[in-house]
């Protein structure tokens, strides 16, 4: 029987993974778009924001309700954006130790 930490760690694994899926397949592509949009520094929930690009949001519905209503992410500049045109983008789930940051460059979406 695995212990309830393996659990845990396969779940975080798994959100892991469906969080940088956003960041590498077209279908989320007009969501990548939109995060620029967004106000810098303040946490939006991630099926909202999904919901409002129309963007597939039924893997992560898969982590149930609990890890869904909490799913938030939070963007802002890097130090060097002029440079390099890049955003931090972070995720994490409301109540938990569960974070992932992503690094992204809009211009080269």
């Amino acid at each position: 029987m695995p212990a309830p930490t393996d659990k845990i760690d396969q779940t975080e694994e798994e959100l892991n993974r469906c969080i940088h899926d956003l960041f590498l397949y077209n279908e989320y592509a007009e969501w990548r778009k939109s995060l620029s949009a967004l106000s810098v520094g303040k946490w939006h929930s991630l099926m909202k924001s999904l919901a409002t690009s129309n963007a597939p949001s039924i893997a992560l519905l898969a982590f149930g309700d609990e890890i869904c209503s909490n799913l938030m992410f939070s963007h802002i500049k890097a130090p060097d954006y002029a440079q390099s045109q890049m955003h931090m983008v972070q995720f994490t789930v409301s109540g938990s130790m569960w974070q992932c940051v992503v690094w992204h460059c809009p211009e080269r979406n």
